[in-house]
């Protein structure tokens, strides 16, 4: 029988039950439980990457911007540094709860939109 690997997940990590109760749950061994999600489980740094992501995403475009010097401009991967570089900053304005669209576009579609429909009328 298969680990239901969702199941013991929540049964360790939400109700805190042992590897042993997880397996006599699910009719394997305790092994099988804890090779299935021992690198599935949270572990204390978890938190607090969650609690700073935004920063530690800012900190790493940093990092990779700092990499940009003439020599790397000159070759093809610096294009994957600037790629990486936007990358992360959707993500940090993600994580900071701001925009990551062109609102001036956005608000310039609506209007047109809007504009057309009166048209209609």
């Amino acid at each position: 029988m298969p680990v239901d690997v969702n199941q013991a997940i929540d049964l360790k990590y939400n109700h805190h039950l042992s590897y042993k109760a997880i397996a006599a749950i699910q009719g394997v061994s305790p092994q099988a439980i804890h090779g299935r999600i021992k690198d599935l489980l949270p572990i204390p740094e978890t938190q607090v990457f969650i609690d700073n992501r935004a920063d530690i995403l800012a900190h790493t475009q940093l990092r990779l911007l700092k990499q940009l010097d003439d020599d790397r401009l000159k070759k093809a991967p610096a294009g994957t540094l600037v790629l990486a570089a936007c990358q992360l900053y959707d993500k940090e304005r993600l994580e900071r709860g701001m925009s990551t669209a062109n609102l001036a576009s956005l608000t310039s579609d609506i209007a047109a939109i809007k504009a057309k429909r009166k048209e209609n009328e």
